[in-house]
């Protein structure tokens, strides 16, 4: 969950751009934790956003400016895996737990945060390929005044070539025929196979075709240096 820190500043950044309202779609979603972000509390370098009561609080040691004050409006966020993990089911939650090392205490305590948040409303996942799911997503229609957006974080590496290539054919042709009524946008929290540093950086259509980078961050989330621009 501690990615999600990464991907809301980024909306944030985007919100100023292109408008407030998002709709939200993730690939490599897993267990749909960071689908679930817009129940979440953040506090990104004194920048708060999402409910205050809620029992997920992310707050990364923020290095750097703090990311823009703007709204952010989640209208409908959904995700797709290939074998999503149910957190709602107690046995899929108990095991993704036996992944996360036992002295991460603040990790366990997102992951405890989480399958609570789940219980009484699942994330939207479907089990289903990345590039199918975003050519699906692709042609679906797209509400005025709403960013369509895809996000990802420390899964790209894992796709096979042919699959990252379909995705970003995809996404580049949608991304030509956007309008300032119906923009696109791609953001995603990767590593660098260079310097294995994790970038978070964004694209969007119309306006800003090539990816820019906003920070970099804690694989985790413990941390995130903003850059912005």
């Amino acid at each position: 969950a501690g990615r999600s820190a990464s991907i809301m500043a980024a909306l944030l950044w985007l919100s100023g751009r292109l408008g407030p309202r998002f709709e939200l779609n993730e690939i490599g979603a897993s267990a749909g934790v960071n689908t679930m972000m817009e129940r979440y509390f953040y506090n990104l370098g004194g920048v708060q956003v999402g409910p205050p009561s809620s029992p997920m609080r992310i707050v990364p040691e923020w290095q750097g400016a703090a990311p823009p004050t703007a709204p952010v409006e989640i209208h409908s966020i959904r995700g797709s895996d290939i074998a999503p993990v149910d957190l709602s089911d107690p046995e899929q939650a108990l095991r993704l737990k036996a992944y996360v090392w036992p002295e991460a205490t603040e990790r366990m305590g997102r992951i405890d945060a989480a399958i609570s948040l789940a219980a009484g409303n699942p994330p939207d996942l479907a089990p289903m390929d990345a590039a199918l799911f975003v050519e699906q997503m692709l042609a679906r229609p797209q509400e005025a005044g709403v960013t369509r957006v895809l996000y990802h974080s420390v899964m790209w590496q894992y796709l096979p070539h042919e699959t990252q290539e379909r995705i970003t054919d995809a996404m580049e042709a949608a991304g030509a025929s956007a309008t300032p009524e119906r923009p696109l946008a791609w953001i995603r929290l990767e590593t660098n196979r260079a310097t294995f540093r994790h970038e978070l950086q964004v694209r969007y259509w119309p306006g800003g075709e090539e990816w820019i980078q906003l920070a970099e961050a804690h694989p985790h989330g413990a941390w995130v240096e903003w850059y912005g621009v």
